[in-house]
């Protein structure tokens, strides 16, 4: 299992590394590898050189985190697990005769990926990180903040990642687990009890995603916020309208 925090672990928020702390001892026949800025890079220079003037030149921190952990995947396999995902149960049963693990929240995530070491979806990856580095030109600058969390998702984030599953054919591989949003990346808001337990209907739940959202904008940041308020709301309208509509003779 490898996790990171850029500059390093002392800089985590306290949660986050009690959450570390906790995936560590629920998986105890694991090899544990945690990742600094610095480890990070000095992995990047010794094997992949050739990417790193690439790696050097992102302008976001946040590029350094996403690409690196495909980098370990490549070399290591095994799983990446952001720091701020709680678990609830061990991954162990869910990876027998699986090549990739992936989960789908509107699109495939890299906040937990599982992956066999060499796999050639990496290959795919690294060439798509190329070919995206360069920040996509906007006519409108008042958009700015919009095209920073624009510009990381499709250079060195989810959208890239969910591309180049899709293009690869990965995503119908009996050897690719794909699964919904709820199994690894609960919301914590309102798809557990206070006690963290899953809710009726989610049971084969692993994980909660706390999302930080550490290294975007302050203010989309808030506007996310809102957005989750409201979809929050709208769902639980939802359920209070289907719950009458199922007592009714």
């Amino acid at each position: 299992m490898h996790q990171l925090y850029f500059p390093d672990e002392s800089a985590a928020p306290e949660a986050y590394r009690r959450y570390r702390a906790a995936a560590v001892a629920m998986h105890p026949h694991w090899e544990h590898r945690f990742w600094t800025e610095a480890t990070a890079r000095d992995f990047l220079r010794e094997r992949y050189p050739d990417f790193l003037p690439v790696y050097d030149g992102y302008p976001y921190r946040i590029q350094r985190c996403d690409a690196i952990r495909y980098f370990l995947l490549h070399t290591f396999g095994g799983f990446y697990v952001d720091m701020d995902i709680e678990f609830i149960r061990p991954l162990d049963d869910l990876i027998a005769e699986r090549e990739l693990v992936f989960c789908d929240r509107a699109c495939i995530g890299n906040a937990i990926v599982g992956s066999a070491p060499e796999h050639p979806l990496w290959s795919s990856v690294f060439a798509a990180m190329r070919e995206r580095k360069n920040r996509p030109a906007f006519g409108l600058r008042g958009m700015l903040d919009w095209s920073q969390v624009y510009y990381v998702s499709r250079s060195t984030g989810s959208e890239m990642l969910q591309d180049c599953v899709v293009d690869g054919g990965y995503r119908d591989l009996p050897s690719v687990l794909i699964t919904p949003g709820h199994v690894l990346e609960a919301d914590g808001h309102y798809q557990v009890d206070a006690q963290k337990r899953p809710l009726p209907g989610l049971e084969d739940m692993y994980a909660i995603h706390h999302k930080g959202m550490r290294g975007v904008p302050l203010r989309l940041r808030l506007f996310s916020q809102v957005c989750c308020t409201v979809a929050r709301s709208a769902q639980s309208v939802r359920g209070k309208v289907a719950s009458a509509l199922g007592k009714r003779p």
